[in-house]
């Protein structure tokens, strides 16, 4: 007897990622029911119903499109985890410019401003008196760049001001962000990745779903400074379930098809979960619409490992943009090299009627696209060597200590570390060297690896620039230079 498609949702819907991602792999029918699934279980209705009723929700998502708003913080979770968290709030993160209609449509449901006062922070008691107060801080030169206090953990450096606002024991808040940072560039340094999620009106995206779903993790982001509000935030997620970590894995960091390879992640990219959310019927979306898929997608970010985990992006902004935009180093020095998107304080005469402000940002949009398109300069051979030599060693090190405590294991970080000293060691060898790695533990059962670097025939240790050598590792007799590599003193599982 076959069994409506919808029979699978009793057993699918108590099922984590992780389970329902291994059950695809069983065969091509289980593959068809898990994106079955998928498509009735991922719906925006599912988060949002709780602030809005249906019509209330369409006008919602119509604002979104207007004015390019993001969901993010525990809704945006919630909706790749298919739980709601009860006591979470509904975050709105959007261009300060755009705040104001966000407010008034808010307001116009039923909602009711509710301004914060603590000690350290005290909004006016009105909503046009607090974002006139928003807009004068910014026109007597306020410094978007400061980090904001007095707002629990919205302490990230580039939001001017939280709205807060509540309708029978719900409470929406508008996360508002001027052009330096952008309301993307906010969300890229975030505390850690378990809150590294958006919903916009195109597109749901997790820019960690591996980390985040399949092995619950939360990974610290450096970038933002290590302040009580933080600490704070990352306790309630590992509350819920995630553990926090300050550094990844060895083979996580240095493989180059992970999430967190070094390098540049672009917004939908094949790391990315990118779920389609279907548009609004009956609405005729307007060319400037600012929450149009090509404008989610124009932007990027980096990931680095600089003795720890860094993320973030760089804003991007010119007056003729309807908002400012996330880059990665890389698309931000090409961008700039582009005539098309130089500007000058002169400039702002020459725009008439509006019409500039969309040329500017389909150009840009097409100028990225077609970047992207562009293939990379490839890997220094040199520098694959050892990538992949320690790549190796670290994938067996994990399964010879994979019983251990993980914070007893070398972290990425010094993984990374001794990359860099080992290309020290190698530059101006016009023959690749003999890498042999061993791992071991010491009495307090830390793991520790020792590398065994072998000079190709016909070199000396002499040849070496010694200082270098003496400054990363100890010289032995004869032709190899040992290596020791402890866990980070601050690495926890």
């Amino acid at each position: 007897m076959n069994l409506p498609p919808t029979t699978h949702d009793f057993i699918f819907r108590d099922l984590s990622a992780k389970d329902l991602l291994n059950y695809s792999k069983v065969n091509k029918a289980a593959r068809t029911a898990v994106k079955a699934f998928y498509r009735r279980a991922f719906r925006v209705e599912n988060v949002l119903s709780r602030y809005f009723d249906d019509d209330e929700l369409r006008r919602f998502r119509i604002l979104q499109f207007t004015t390019g708003c993001l969901i993010s913080g525990s809704t945006a979770l919630s909706f790749f985890e298919r739980q709601v968290y009860p006591e979470s709030d509904l975050d709105l993160y959007v261009d300060f410019r755009y705040a104001i209609f966000i407010s008034d449509f808010l307001m116009s449901v039923g909602y009711v401003f509710e301004p914060f006062e603590t000690e350290r922070k005290q909004q006016a008691k009105d909503i046009t008196s607090a974002l006139e107060a928003m807009d004068h801080r910014l026109d007597r030169g306020g410094d978007e760049n400061e980090a904001l206090e007095g707002f629990g953990e919205y302490i990230t450096s580039g939001i001017l001001d939280v709205f807060s606002f509540v309708r029978d024991g719900k409470k929406i808040q508008i996360i508002a962000t001027g052009h330096d940072p952008s309301p993307m560039d906010v969300i890229l340094t975030f505390h850690s990745t378990v809150v590294m999620n958006i919903i916009s009106y195109s597109h749901a995206i997790s820019f960690f779903p591996k980390a985040t779903f399949i092995d619950h993790i939360s990974i610290v982001n450096h970038t933002t400074s290590h302040r009580a509000q933080h600490v704070a935030a990352r306790a309630k997620y590992a509350t819920r379930g995630w553990v926090i970590r300050e550094d990844l894995d060895p083979v996580t960091a240095l493989d180059k098809n992970s999430e967190f390879g070094i390098g540049d992640r672009y917004i939908g990219d094949r790391h990315c979960w990118t779920v389609a959310i279907p548009p609004i019927t009956d609405f005729a979306a307007w060319s400037w619409g600012l929450g149009q898929d090509w404008m989610l997608l124009s932007n990027s970010w980096n990931v680095r490992h600089e003795g720890c985990v860094e993320i973030g992006s760089k804003p991007f902004f010119i007056p003729p943009l309807t908002q400012s935009y996330a880059f990665c180093d890389w698309v931000l020095e090409e961008v700039k090299k582009e005539e098309a998107f130089k500007w000058e304080e002169s400039d702002n005469e020459e725009m008439v009627g509006g019409k500039k402000l969309r040329l500017v940002d389909d150009r840009l949009s097409d100028f990225i696209e077609d970047l992207l398109e562009k293939p990379r300069p490839e890997e220094n051979p040199l520098d694959a060597f050892i990538r992949n030599a320690l790549l190796e060693a670290f994938k067996d090190q994990q399964r010879k200590y994979s019983h251990l405590d993980f914070k007893k294991q070398v972290s990425a970080s010094q993984a990374l570390r001794l990359s860099k000293i080992l290309g020290f060691l190698a530059m101006g060898l016009s023959e690749l060297p003999t890498l042999t790695f061993r791992f071991a533990q010491n009495p307090s059962g830390w793991v520790w690896t020792n590398v065994d670097f072998q000079l190709p025939p016909g070199y000396r240790i002499t040849d070496l620039d010694v200082e270098v050598v003496e400054a990363a590792v100890a010289l032995k007799q004869g032709w190899r230079i040992n290596v020791d590599i402890m866990p980070s003193p601050y690495w926890s599982g």
